[in-house]
């Protein structure tokens, strides 16, 4: 079965025919296949079949670069996700297929210059809060407890699609065991995750366009054993539209008591793992402040775990919590803590394949429906005054990279 764009498809052959380029350019074709089948309950419902990426997302790519002298090189990365169990193409936000053009390379595609000084890149490309493996005991795999908390309270430092950003301008340089990222986006319709909320039956157009920038910072230290870092990263809203409250007639923007909608998302991260070789122990906090650019909507997480050799293969271990604290109109005065704990076992079949089996437990606390949609769940048909229920999880996969 064909897996990719016919404009790939050409990309490659039409290399077939330009030995002496790529000869020069020093080309890669690269890519990740990675399939699982999975059973129990998400969020209370019945699922079961098969799906994509359990360690790594599915993917496709070229990557390469050129000499420029004085150790100076051009840099280029073109990457598309797609699907396995489909097919599609898959990693945009519901924001980016608002845009014009078909999606294509849409984990990452930028063009760059590398030096001493580190890499300057121009394009679609991951922000600092990406790349938080070394702090997570199952090392951002799907069934991850921090991977699932942290897209149930819509933060963007997180290891899936919220974490890679449009027009961005990106820096990233490694100095001895220190290493620091920094990224400016220019934004592109991204800050609403593609969505306007319905609040009480109303529709919340809330995002000036004009005005939803991002940015991150990273700052870390690898020496050894030892893993240590720290991310920061904000997101504007741009300016309140303002909605009715239905029951008071009062205008959301002017009467603090329903809350605004024009606040910017501001998240850190503090991490660090350390290796005894035995175990391996990582864990992390972080913290969201006006998550959606709503006043008062504040999420916390915590996760700890531990990595065991036993086998040949890992076994890691997880826990974690996240806190949803809100004091405003859209989620009203409401605390819940949903928490998750997450188990996996990979063996490594050979230096390219990879076999896994993985289970996920997430309680979601006094979560209801109508709040879960607003963090941008389907309801599927749930009466929205119901608590959420459970989710099960077991996933049995097998990953190649080639």
């Amino acid at each position: 079965m064909k897996k990719t764009h016919k404009g790939l498809i050409a990309l490659a052959v039409s290399g077939l025919f330009s030995v002496p380029a790529l000869a020069q350019s020093s080309i890669q074709l690269y890519g990740v296949a990675d399939a699982f089948v999975k059973y129990g309950k998400w969020m209370g419902d019945d699922v079961a079949g098969v799906d994509d990426g359990g360690i790594d997302g599915s993917r496709l790519g070229f990557r390469g670069e050129e000499s420029l002298g004085n150790g100076l090189k051009a840099v280029f990365v073109l990457e598309e996700g797609f699907n396995i169990d489909t097919g599609k193409s898959c990693c945009m936000t519901g924001a980016d297929s608002a845009n014009s053009g078909s999606n294509v390379f849409t984990r990452q595609s930028y063009v760059g210059l590398k030096g001493s000084f580190g890499q300057v890149a121009l394009g679609r490309q991951y922000a600092p809060g990406y790349f938080i493996d070394a702090y997570d005991a199952l090392q951002s795999m799907t069934p991850s407890v921090q991977s699932w908390l942290s897209l149930l309270g819509n933060l963007t430092i997180t290891p899936n699609a919220p974490a890679r950003w449009n027009n961005a301008v990106a820096y990233n340089g490694e100095f001895n065991a220190v290493s620091f990222s920094a990224i400016y986006s220019a934004g592109n319709r991204e800050s609403d995750s593609g969505r306007n909320l319905t609040v009480h039956g109303i529709n919340v157009g809330r995002v000036d366009y004009s005005d939803d920038d991002k940015y991150g910072l990273s700052l870390k230290y690898d020496n050894g054993p030892l893993k240590v870092g720290a991310i920061y990263q904000e997101i504007k809203f741009g300016k309140d539209n303002g909605i009715t409250d239905p029951a008071s007639g009062n205008w959301a923007n002017s009467d603090p008591t329903y809350g605004k909608f024009d606040k910017n998302q501001k998240e850190w991260l503090v991490g660090a793992s350390y290796n005894f070789g035995m175990a391996t122990l990582a864990g992390s906090y972080q913290k969201g402040k006006d998550v959606l650019g709503l006043n008062g909507l504040d999420v916390d997480l915590w996760q700890v775990g531990v990595i065991v050799p036993i086998g040949g293969g890992n076994f890691s271990l997880s826990y974690g919590q996240l806190k949803l604290d809100s004091d405003n109109y859209v989620m009203g005065d409401h605390s819940t803590k949903p928490k998750s704990f997450a188990a996996a076992y990979t063996y490594s079949l050979s230096k390219r394949t990879t076999a896994y089996v993985a289970y996920t437990h997430i309680d979601y606390d006094d979560l209801t429906w109508n709040q879960a949609s607003l963090l941008g769940n389907d309801m599927n048909g749930h009466d929205g005054t119901k608590k959420v229920d459970n989710s099960d999880l077991l996933y049995v996969g097998l990953n190649h990279h080639f």
